[in-house]
């Protein structure tokens, strides 16, 4: 029999101990907010109201992770002694990391690509801290609780999307379309609008996310985590602790997630639930003989997966499509323009989040909608940040799963040590929690609640109080039975737990081959979560001897410099410039759109691209709003074109990549009558998005100002082919929907009437 594995916090000073508890309470905290706020990808359109504040939440929560993770870098070193958990991940962890900086250089928007790196970043190193915090099996469980808590919260938001508040928006939006509209940026009428009422009709249910699909990745670890509970109750019905309720509980919650998974509708989802089932059951049946080949089994996999990707991009290749409904469609339109995208940016990819600039360059001429990801989390990886990037990122992952799947699992269920399990610390954890959810949230959900009584109570209770109800109702329905010190011979530890965790992650995995819900903040944040609580169960269940160094003093001075240095480079280039710049950016929007000051609004803007000379959205906005006061006032005030020429020329020096910059300096060129820099411009906007139809129509008129008859003609040929192109993909999509123009129906005429006067008559 083997030894127990070393309880580490024999080895831990009792400040130690006190500040990890303080630093596993902040992570709890941020994974309790991030799944109860809908938080989407790091976009560019930080002009739009909607999204104004998001970049800069996604880099509050960032700071406050990577902040815990330099607290226990610093007091460690600080210590007698530094321990230190390997994870597996250190290897993956640095080529992922070196990729980034090297992708963040070569990025045409670097703001973006910073705030993209960071807020993928900052979840795996939470993941890091994690394994070093997780070192008694209580600790995982409480995690696992809290994870699967905040999926009944999800569960019951999902419930009132499905019974009410669907129906709801559906009834403000025929009554006042424009409210909803307008802080979207959506103009009625158009393909987006279109799009927007397709997805509203079609009532989906995503919880707090973004997606239904991320709803469902979130919903399928969760259930895991929940089934890890369940097991581990069950294992230890005989220890005269658990009781029969106590499992039927666990299983009600469980039911209650699966519940909700089925209403979000992901197909990816519920077939990755299904894969991780299969899995886990096969693990249990043939858990120890697997390992015997676990050589063969990792070559097989391989050879499957290179065969199973040959066949799909031959289907793709032959076919133009894959098999399936719309959704596989245009998903092949988006590997295929991301294989190409790869292929001019073979060695850097296009930088951390500049998927979204890049795309419409390769973008089918037919395909109805732009996407800032494409769809396959290998693919958003290699084009963004280039093969190193993608061996890192897949490092980072799979190291610490071979680890778990093959390695040694020496289980021990005789142990004489007294572990602190649940009681006293998991209701102060719980309080914690729940107090986040009722002070912070309502801080950063910015909802209006209304001016009466009555209404401002409705909403309060069913947007604030509820999902913190919710949550304590489902923690204490899975921490049950509560005790606050259990010999461990009466516990058996779950040695089933850390395949339920693998299988999961498998699931996610297979998943996110269809999907982008792995990098929506939320998902990837459980996501790395439950990896971190994967490998210290593993770390648990062998014997682990952790890193040990006694420190001299210069050692300590480098350590604490290093994350100090670091901190101080993400304030003062990440964060601060960014909401310094977001704030005089939501001031200009004031201005314009309360008061009507536009002079105030250029100050404001001016001073936002000052203080993030990073970053192309204020000086786009500020043009944009100098081209809005030209045409309002009507006065033709040339001074006005001149300005917004300046705007975005530094927008252009900001982001060189986006076809909008390009396409509204033409516009500012063609009201100053400068043709042939219009035409010029124009070329570039085209160059960067071939297939938009409405910049060959405007070329083509600019080319008729200039007298180039035949270059007019070939621009409105392409203007009409690409309008053509997405006529009959729409019909392909929506057959009985009534086709909607892109280019606009008097415009796409005009073309056409206009090509036709244009093109020389042959004589008979």
């Amino acid at each position: 029999m083997t030894n127990p594995p070393i309880d580490s916090n024999l080895s831990k000073s009792k400040g130690m101990v006190f500040l990890e508890h303080i630093l596993f309470a902040l992570c709890l905290c941020v994974i309790a907010l991030r799944t109860t706020f809908t938080e989407g990808l790091p976009t560019p359109s930080a002009a739009m109201q909607a999204n104004l504040w998001d970049n800069v939440y996604s880099l509050s929560v960032s700071a406050v992770l990577l902040l815990a993770f330099a607290c226990w870098l610093i007091w460690s070193f600080c210590s007698k002694r530094f321990l230190y958990r390997l994870t597996g991940m250190e290897i993956g962890l640095c080529l992922f990391c070196i990729s980034a900086v090297i992708a963040v250089f070569a990025a045409s928007n670097k703001r973006l690509a910073i705030t993209n790196f960071v807020t993928l970043l900052a979840p795996v190193i939470m993941a890091v801290l994690l394994v070093q915090i997780l070192d008694s099996h209580s600790k995982i469980k409480l995690l696992l609780c809290v994870i699967a808590a905040l999926a009944v919260v999800c569960s019951y938001q999902s419930a009132e999307q499905f019974l009410a508040s669907n129906q709801m928006t559906i009834d403000q939006y025929e009554e006042a379309p424009q409210t909803i509209l307008e802080p979207l940026g959506i103009e009625p009428n158009t393909l987006q609008h279109f799009l927007f009422e397709h997805r509203l009709y079609s009532k989906g249910v995503r919880g707090f996310f973004t997606t239904r699909n991320s709803a469902g990745s979130f919903l399928l670890m969760a259930s895991f985590a929940a089934g890890a509970l369940f097991i581990d109750k069950f294992k230890n019905r005989k220890s005269g602790i658990f009781r029969p309720i106590y499992l039927y509980a666990c299983g009600a919650v469980i039911l209650t997630i699966l519940f909700a998974l089925a209403l979000t509708r992901s197909k990816g989802a519920i077939l990755g639930l299904f894969f991780a089932t299969v899995l886990f059951f096969t693990f249990l049946v043939f858990g120890n003989r697997l390992k015997d080949y676990n050589k063969i089994i990792l070559i097989s996999c391989l050879l499957l997966f290179i065969v199973g990707g040959c066949v799909v991009a031959w289907y793709g290749l032959t076919h133009e499509r894959f098999a399936g409904g719309n959704s596989m469609l245009v998903r092949w339109q988006y590997w295929n323009a991301s294989a190409k995208m790869y292929a001019d940016h073979p060695l850097t990819g296009v930088g951390p989040g500049n998927f979204t600039n890049f795309y419409p360059h390769y973008k089918p001429a037919g395909a109805l909608e732009s996407v800032a990801d494409p769809h396959n989390f290998p693919l958003s990886i290699l084009t963004q940040y280039g093969p190193l990037g993608l061996i890192g990122f897949l490092a980072m992952i799979f190291i610490p799963l071979w680890k778990a799947s093959f390695g040694s699992t020496n289980f021990s269920s005789h142990s004489h040590q007294y572990q602190p399990t649940f009681g006293t610390p998991s209701i102060v954890y719980l309080i914690v929690i729940t107090t986040t959810l009722l002070l912070i949230r309502p801080m950063i959900m910015h909802t209006e609640i209304g001016n009466t009584f009555d209404v401002m109570l409705y909403l309060i209770l069913t947007l604030y109080i509820a999902p913190a109800a919710v949550f304590i109702i489902g923690f204490w329905l899975l921490i049950i039975p509560l005790h606050k010190k259990q010999h461990t011979k009466h516990e058996i530890p779950n040695a089933n737990t850390a395949a339920l965790l693998f299988c999961a992650i498998l699931g996610v995995i297979l998943h996110n081959q269809i999907d982008f819900a792995i990098f929506e903040p939320p998902v990837l944040t459980t996501f790395w979560a439950i990896m971190a609580c994967l490998i210290a169960t593993y770390s648990q269940q062998n014997i682990r001897t952790p890193f040990v160094l006694k420190p001299t003093p210069a050692v300590r001075i480098l350590m604490v410099t290093i994350p100090l240095a670091a901190t101080w480079a993400y304030f003062n280039y990440a964060l601060i410039p960014a909401a310094k710049s977001t704030a005089k950016i939501q001031k200009a929007q004031n201005a314009i759109y309360t008061n009507g000051n536009f002079q105030q609004a250029y100050n404001l803007l001016s001073a936002a691209a000052e203080d993030d000379r990073l970053d192309p959205a204020a000086s786009n906005l500020n043009g944009r709003f100098y081209l809005q006061d030209y045409h309002e006032t009507g006065e033709r005030q040339p001074v006005l074109l001149e300005k917004a020429e300046q705007c975005f020329l530094e927008a252009i020096a900001r982001d060189a990549a986006n076809f909008k910059n390009y396409e509204k300096l033409s516009d500012v060129y063609d009201h100053l009558g400068r043709h042939q820099n219009a035409y010029d411009r124009g070329l570039q906007a085209a160059e960067r998005y071939p297939g938009a139809e409405r910049i060959q129509y405007q070329l083509a008129q600019i080319a008729e100002k200039l007298k180039k008859t035949d270059e007019a003609i070939e621009h409105y040929k392409k203007a009409i082919e690409i309008e053509d192109n997405f006529r009959r993909q729409f019909k392909i999509m929506y057959p009985d929907r009534k086709t909607v123009s892109r280019l606009g129906e008097d415009k796409y005429k005009n073309a056409i009437k206009r090509m036709e006067f244009l093109t020389p008559k042959q004589i008979p």
